[in-house]
C-alpha cells in the first residue's frame, strides 16, 4: 500500500524565549494554546532532536485545520544563528496566514508596532498564476518570518468557515 500524506498537521517554530513567543502568538492569535507542556526524560525524544539529556517548552495553538507549534529547547540551550532566516536564501521558512484583506491585516499589525519587511506586495495583473493576490512578510521576537495573505480565489473563506462553524 503507497503511503499516502493528507494534510499539514501543524508548523513547528523554534523560539529562545518561551514565555515572550507565547504573549507575541497569543496576541497574534487571539487565542491561548491549547496544549502547553514540558517535554524531558523521553530517550525516544533526545534521539529524534539529536541532543541527550533535551528538555523543551512546548505550546500548540489550534489554528483553522492546522496547528502551530512553538519549541523553546530549554536543554541544551544554544544561542540563534546569527544569519537569522533570510526571505531568499535556501533552507528559509515561514508560516502564513491567510487574511481576507491583507493590505488592513498589514495596518492593524503594524499599527501594534509588527515591523514588516517590507509593504503589501500586490501581485496585480502582472502575473497571471498570482493574479491579485496579495502577501507581505513580518518577523516574530524570534525573526521566524511570518506571512499574511490575501488570495482573491479564497475571498470570504476565513467569513465562511467562521459562519459554518457557528463563531458569527
Amino acid at each position: 500500500m503507497p503511503l499516502t500524506l493528507s494534510r499539514v498537521h501543524h508548523v513547528g517554530i523554534l523560539v529562545n524565549d518561551f514565555d515572550h513567543s507565547l504573549a507575541f502568538y497569543n496576541k497574534l492569535l487571539g487565542k491561548e494554546p491549547t496544549i502547553s507542556t514540558v517535554v524531558e526524560g523521553i530517550g525516544e525524544f533526545d534521539r529524534q532532536v539529536e541532543a541527550e539529556g533535551a528538555r523543551a517548552r512546548v505550546a500548540f495553538y489550534d489554528v483553522d485545520n492546522t496547528s502551530v507549534e512553538l519549541i523553546e529547547f530549554t536543554q541544551p540551550k544554544e544561542p540563534r544563528a546569527a544569519d537569522g532566516d533570510v526571505p531568499h536564501v535556501a533552507g528559509h521558512k515561514h508560516l502564513c496566514f491567510l487574511v481576507d484583506d491583507c493590505r488592513a491585516a498589514y495596518e492593524e499589525l503594524k499599527a501594534e508596532g509588527h515591523d514588516f519587511i517590507a509593504a503589501p506586495c500586490d501581485f496585480g495583473e502582472r502575473n497571471q498564476d498570482l493574479k491579485n493576490v496579495v502577501f507581505a512578510y513580518f518577523r516574530d521576537p524570534d525573526g521566524n518570518v511570518l506571512e499574511i495573505l490575501e488570495d482573491p480565489k479564497q475571498k470570504g473563506l476565513l467569513s465562511r468557515t467562521a459562519q459554518a462553524v457557528g463563531l458569527s
